[in-house]
């Protein structure tokens, strides 16, 4: 039977979900759906406008679609009303071994790190202390120096395939993960994912390409006093040209002693703030903050397993 036409949908104040070690595994949201008129006898719905469809991906947490509906018609007076309760749940891929080099669903062609490098400028030696000169003030040319910034690659064939793979694209890990005896704290891996359709082969069908870049930053955060390992998130420094009134709390230019007049004047270039909205007076370290530069999630272990060794 045709649906009848949506007057209103809004979604109703109040959510369930289910939280496992890999984060939230299941959420279910209530609609209210006000129709046009109240359903004929066996003429349930199956689909409502305004309401996610199913297979629907959840906005914010990969890997969650929806699965189904469960669907109460109220009573009396308020037959025209339903309320659609919306399940998301984990997808649900084929369940294969990746590990296991003699497993007829999946076969690994090359896995491990490349020795890559990047660039970053020498703010703080090696025991932790600023690079500055002798007046206390960084060094008008800063050198860069080579750090290491590898990536992990695991290519596979599969014979079926696989779903969800794209939602962990240009996302990191949450906590941290080891491949390899290698620890990886959080944020410090970025995820790309790349699939392919192999012709040719009557048995393998799909080729995933899993590539995770890894990137360490520490970086002392709100003055904490010890380095703070953000990975892929961003470290800024509180600058600008205005600061926040004493006492009235607007904005207005930092105004500050002219070297030549020895007047107060405002100030032509940004300068630092001490982290809560007045000109750094003491000229401390810069007040760093941190902002999440992608979303974090808990990548799927076979995009990183290593494959069992064959005597």
């Amino acid at each position: 039977m045709a649906n009848e036409p949506t007057i209103t949908v809004k979604q109703k104040a109040g959510r369930e979900y289910t939280v496992d070690g890999t984060g939230i595994s299941s959420l279910s949201r209530d609609y209210i759906v006000i129709q046009g008129d109240v359903m004929a006898a066996n003429g349930e719905k199956v689909s409502f406008a305004g309401v996610p469809a199913i297979g629907t991906p959840h906005p914010n947490y990969p890997g969650l679609v929806v699965q189904d509906y469960k669907v109460q018609e109220g009573s009396g007076s308020d037959k025209k009303v339903l309320t659609v309760t919306v399940n998301y749940g984990l997808i649900e891929t084929e369940q294969v071994d990746p590990d296991d080099e003699e497993s007829d669903t999946c076969a690994v062609d090359e896995w491990g790190w490349d020795d890559g490098t990047d660039e970053r400028e020498l703010t703080s030696g090696v025991d932790g202390t600023d690079v500055r000169n002798s007046a206390g003030d960084p060094f008008e040319s800063v050198p860069r120096i080579s750090v290491p910034a590898p990536t992990f690659t695991k290519v596979m064939r599969f014979k079926t395939r696989q779903t969800g793979w794209a939602a962990y694209r240009c996302k990191v890990n949450q906590s941290e993960v080891t491949i390899g005896g290698v620890a990886c704290a959080a944020c410090t891996l970025l995820c790309m994912v790349g699939e392919k359709r192999i012709f040719g082969n009557k048995d393998w069908k799909y080729q995933y390409t899993v590539h995770l870049k890894y990137k360490s930053n520490k970086v002392t955060i709100n003055n904490s006093g010890s380095p703070t390992e953000i990975g892929w998130d961003v470290a800024i420094a509180d600058a600008g040209m205005r600061e926040l009134d004493e006492d009235t709390g607007e904005k207005k230019l930092i105004r500050v002693i002219d070297k030549e007049t020895g007047k107060m004047c405002a100030v032509t270039s940004a300068t630092l703030l001490d982290g809560s909205g007045h000109k750094n007076e003491e000229n401390y370290s810069p007040y760093n903050f941190r902002f999440q530069a992608y979303e974090r999630t808990s990548f799927p272990s076979w995009f990183y397993s290593e494959p069992n060794l064959q005597e």
